[in-house]
């Protein structure tokens, strides 16, 4: 009888992926989900917004503008409420208010309009993107944390270059359609 010690059948067990970074890629979607059609794909529809109401680019940049001042100014409540009700949660609120500046943003006819969709956005954004992933991971990991946050940060990157061709081509297929 060829029976291995305890020790050694106990480091034959196939080691399972440390929860950490399954949820730094969790991280990196959120990232390309939640932040890159709201930054990068200002290129993609500012000009189809421009053309069909005749804004300038001054105008459509201020819309920009105040939404990055409300993420300036809500830093430190969004702060406050993930602190208090978890970045979990916090992530979950701020994708669905994400999701309705993005509803906001369809149904724009006015530029005030515009500039609501923005501020609902950028709302959103800070609130379920990038503060409360980077919360999570720093709670995760003590070692290799920098690795961790690298790859969650690598989804806007990959998100821009992939999400961004999708979301023109959607865009010049409705435009096609009209």
């Amino acid at each position: 009888m060829n029976r291995l010690p305890g020790f050694a059948r106990a480091t034959t067990r196939p080691r399972r992926v440390f929860y950490g970074w399954w949820l730094a890629g969790v991280a990196g979607t959120v990232m390309a989900v939640g932040s890159v059609p709201f930054f990068q794909g200002t290129t993609v529809w500012n000009p189809v917004l421009e053309s069909h109401f005749g804004w300038s680019r001054g105008q459509m940049s201020w819309a920009f503008a105040l939404a990055r001042a409300e993420g300036g100014l809500m830093g430190p409540v969004e702060g406050f409420l993930i602190e208090r009700l978890g970045p979990r949660r916090m992530v979950l609120i701020g994708l669905t208010i994400l999701g309705g500046g993005f509803l906001i943003l369809g149904s724009v006819q006015q530029l005030w309009h515009l500039y609501l969709a923005f501020a609902v956005m950028s709302l959103g954004a800070g609130l379920g993107t990038w503060l409360p992933m980077m919360t999570a991971l720093n709670s995760w990991f003590i070692r290799r944390r920098s690795t961790a946050m690298g790859i969650a940060m690598e989804g806007f990157s990959l998100g821009g270059v992939f999400l961004i061709p999708v979301m023109a081509w959607a865009i010049g297929s409705i435009e096609a359609g009209e």
